[in-house]
């Protein structure tokens, strides 16, 4: 009985493994310079034909210094966080504002997806409980990030990008408003 149930598993787990590199294939045919590592079956079609909506699609360079079109990658969450990195009080919005930095490490290397331009701190706290009931209990996280720009710190390589938004098999939040739920379509 035990052998059965380990050829069972053994048989579900090859299963699985050829269904997420189907899911790959399917996401990289269709949008081939969207992702750049692994999605862990979290990305979908949408999520990548979104990325074309916002501007035209290239392949990753480093050597490239302007690049608009947004790409995907993933983090482990364990090597990931959000953070609001306090500024200064602005009379205009009458609040104390904040930067919106999302960071992972992978491969050494550290990538920093910072907000377009400061957002009040209250906002950026609920940016970060989103973050917390998205990430809880999850594996991996997905980000979304535009105009690399990459710098040598010390011994470290730290990229900054341009935050869109991220995702997880739990759920999406964005920067701009109808980026996760699939209602922002080319032309709108």
């Amino acid at each position: 009985m035990r052998k059965v149930l380990i050829l069972i598993f053994l048989g579900c787990s090859v299963s699985l493994a050829d269904g997420h590199q189907e899911h790959l294939q399917d996401l990289r045919k269709e949008f081939p310079y969207g992702l750049l590592t692994d999605d862990f079956g979290i990305l979908n079609k949408q999520d990548l034909k979104t990325n074309t909506c916002i501007a035209e699609p290239a392949p990753f360079s480093e050597k490239d210094k302007v690049s608009s079109y947004p790409y995907w990658q993933c983090f482990e969450v364990e090597n990931s966080k959000m953070i609001c990195e306090r500024g200064k009080y602005d009379s205009y919005e009458k609040a104390l504002m904040s930067m919106l930095v999302v960071s992972g490490t992978r491969d050494g290397e550290l990538h920093e997806f910072i907000s377009r331009r400061p957002i009040p701190l209250r906002s950026c706290r609920l940016y970060q409980r989103d973050w917390q009931k998205f990430t809880k209990n999850e594996k991996y996280v997905c980000v979304s990030g535009a105009d690399p720009g990459k710098e040598i710190k010390g011994a470290k390589t730290v990229w900054v990008w341009i935050f869109g938004r991220y995702k997880t098999k739990t759920g999406c939040d964005s920067y701009f408003d109808g980026e996760c739920d699939g209602k922002r379509t080319c032309g709108t």
